[in-house]
């Protein structure tokens, strides 16, 4: 009978088999947990890297070919004509050439802005397509399309040709009178700093180019250090 009952195990020992096998199958699960979760974050950047490079591809096709055409300005500090290309810290508006890559093509009023879309803040751009007036106003009704994932502090700049100072509005809001005449028509780039609420996305800074037919001074391709 001692023999046999040697043989057997008893109940503290029960008991520490199974503490270590609830200990062990905690520590798998939160293993297993944690590998769900590391290919969730990398699905999730691999997915904001491909939103930002079509956003990218499709604001620099955008801003490539900015309208110069000059319509009448009411500010005493400017001079009496300059393109339509307003911009603040939280929108941009101008007359470009929509990338017709894109299924839209040809001469359209643009607006970069922040606007809420299911409840979420995004970069949305809204175009309409270009009847022959000075300006545009009826954003409303302008189709849209969105660009960016959420941003927390959104905040656009303006690049003056002559200092390269980033300036926080275009036109700038204030000008030397000496030098009115001389004053940029358009900013030679646009900066955008997304302030994404997960993972920021880094500063986009776009060329501005003005577009031939309206600015025919325009340099609209170059090869091996030459333009024409």
């Amino acid at each position: 009978m001692r023999a046999r009952r040697r043989l057997g195990f008893t109940l503290i020992e029960v008991l520490i088999a199974l503490s270590l096998l609830s200990i062990l199958m905690v520590v798998l699960t939160g293993a297993m947990r944690a590998m769900g979760q590391t290919e969730e974050r990398v699905d999730q950047r691999i997915a904001q890297a491909e939103d930002y490079r079509l956003a990218w591809q499709f604001l620099n096709g955008a801003f490539d070919q900015v309208s110069a055409r000059r319509v009448r300005v009411l500010q005493a500090a400017l001079p009496p004509e300059m393109p339509f290309f307003l911009g603040d810290a939280g929108a941009v508006q101008w007359i470009g050439i929509m990338p017709a890559r894109f299924g839209v093509g040809g001469r359209h009023y643009l607006r970069l802005a922040v606007e809420t879309v299911d409840g979420q803040s995004r970069w949305v751009l809204r175009y309409a397509p270009w009847n022959g007036a000075a300006t545009f106003d009826q954003w409303g009704a302008a189709a849209a399309q969105p660009l960016a994932s959420a941003t927390v502090q959104p905040r656009l700049s303006y690049r003056h040709p002559a200092s390269g100072a980033w300036l926080p509005a275009w036109p700038p809001a204030q000008v030397d009178p000496l030098t009115v005449s001389r004053t940029p028509l358009l900013p030679d780039a646009v900066r955008i700093d997304f302030g994404a609420a997960d993972a920021p996305w880094p500063p986009m800074v776009l060329p501005v180019s003005a577009n031939f037919i309206s600015d025919p001074s325009a340099v609209r391709s170059t090869f091996g250090g030459g333009s024409d």
